[in-house]
């Protein structure tokens, strides 16, 4: 067992940062003291040695707390790890430091007698990043009242393609491993995780005459193109028809199939109430055809999901009542699962109202944080972890699983702009895949099921998935 001494202030805050890092990321069993200290001290029954980690973050006085003043200090302090067999991209050599000081040495590590000093503030800088920190404190929203990854500590210090938790966790555990050489640290195996936010869930089938009009004027009109046109006319006849498969949206069978040969489960995250009719798509959760869809996906043994509507993520009134139906409408249907999660809709979130939202309604897991704009780490891990309300300052049962690519942030030209270029598209998300792989963690990616109309989108996805 390792026993931690902190300082005192912020009890809270930093038993919540013990547990993720210590229990749940490297499974060790720990015991914390508070004592008048100035920085973390790790110990163990094994040996006389200590470690002694700076203490940032939580030194910061109780009226600069989530306040700018207290946000991390740019340009970043950078650490080279020289050499060290910290698991990390052998390209990365130098690791920003969040939070931390230079030593009496001048440099952010030495070592004495029986101590070990680290000068990074490991445990202030993954509390910043898994709480989302940053963004309590600032304020400047997209047009769709989002926190923009451009403007994220990760992004502006260039390391967002990187999981910087992960990779502090690596240094802490190579001086806990020096120090104690028979602690062992819980194993772990890669996973993906697919999953398929049902913003639309067919094109054509719940669609009149009045739709597939103005469809094929954009044909004719904006894309100049009568053979298109036709196109679409002959198949949402063939829909009209009573040929559901012939739904261009409709690639629910085709996505499980896919699933089931790389042996993986896709998540399916449904839309239950509207509050939005621009934003949401026109579909009821208790139509025949949507609650036969419900039982052909948990028949195959896949999984169903919440996407809670446009409005929703400022209410936990309306996350509980749309969680309710979609429940209803489970039970119903002799649907029996024992996790629920799910995605906002348009990944819309505020901290920390959103995550209060799901644990108020029982929901098991989120994953909705990822950037619209720009894919990667946005909470600097691969790992799903316990998620803490910054109001409150409690733990909350509700586990994060973190959003690591949404396909539309990649390719869509008014994000990162990949369509063009689907070979670039493909190295990214790979890469992506690759650095969690590398720490054992998982990768998670949603691919909209509409998103599958060009069969080179099909081709990339299987290409992902299959790497």
């Amino acid at each position: 067992m390792i026993v931690v001494y902190a300082p005192e202030g912020y009890s809270s805050e930093r038993k919540y940062v013990l547990t993720v890092v210590l229990s749940h990321f490297l499974g060790i069993h720990f015991h914390m003291e508070t004592r008048d200290i100035k920085f973390w001290c790790l110990t163990s029954s094994e040996s006389d040695k200590e470690l002694l980690i700076q203490d940032s973050l939580f030194q910061t006085k109780k009226d600069e707390w989530l306040k700018q003043s207290s946000m991390p200090k740019r340009p970043l302090n950078l650490w080279h790890s020289h050499g060290m067999s910290v698991r990390i991209d052998s390209s990365e050599k130098e690791i920003p430091i969040i939070y931390g000081h230079l030593l009496e040495n001048k440099n952010l590590f030495y070592e004495d007698t029986n101590q070990l000093h680290l000068g990074i503030d490991i445990f202030g800088s993954v509390f910043f990043m898994l709480t989302r920190y940053e963004e309590y404190v600032l304020s400047l929203r997209d047009q769709f009242d989002r926190f923009p990854g451009s403007l994220s500590l990760a992004s502006q210090e260039n390391f967002l393609h990187r999981p910087i938790v992960n990779e502090y966790i690596e240094i802490l555990w190579l001086h806990i491993k020096r120090l104690w050489p028979r602690l062992n640290r819980k194993t772990r195996d890669f996973q993906t995780y697919v999953s398929h936010d049902v913003d639309v869930p067919y094109k054509y089938t719940f669609s009149g005459i009045p739709y597939i009009v103005r469809h094929i004027s954009a044909d004719l009109i904006k894309r100049r193109s009568f053979m298109q046109g036709l196109s679409n006319l002959r198949t949402w006849r063939q829909v009209h028809k009573g040929c559901l498969a012939a739904d261009p949206f409709n690639t629910f069978d085709w996505l499980m199939k896919l699933s089931e040969e790389y042996n993986l489960t896709s998540a399916f995250y449904f839309i239950t109430a509207c509050t939005d009719h621009r934003k949401e798509g026109a579909y009821d959760i208790y139509h025949p055809i949507i609650c036969q869809l419900l039982r052909y996906i948990y028949q195959r043994g896949h999984e169903i999901g919440l996407h809670p509507s446009y409005n929703s993520y400022l209410s936990s009134a309306q996350t509980c009542k749309e969680f309710k139906i979609l429940q209803a409408v489970c039970e119903k249907e002799n649907i029996q699962q024992n996790l629920w999660g799910g995605r906002q809709h348009y990944l819309r979130w505020n901290n920390p109202r959103t995550w209060q939202n799901w644990e108020d309604a029982g929901l098991t897991y989120d994953s909705t944080l990822t950037f619209a704009d720009m894919a990667g780490f946005r909470c600097g891990t691969c790992y799903e972890f316990p998620v803490y309300n910054l109001l409150t300052r409690k733990t909350l049962k509700l586990v994060e699983r973190p959003l690591i690519v949404m396909e539309s942030s990649v390719l869509d030209e008014w994000y990162m702009g990949l369509k063009k270029d689907l070979s670039e598209a493909f190295n990214y998300i790979v890469s992506l895949k690759k650095t969690c792989r590398q720490y054992n963690g998982n990768f998670t990616l949603l691919w909209h099921n509409s998103r599958f109309e060009e069969l080179e989108y099909r081709n990339l996805y299987q290409q992902i998935i299959s790497d």
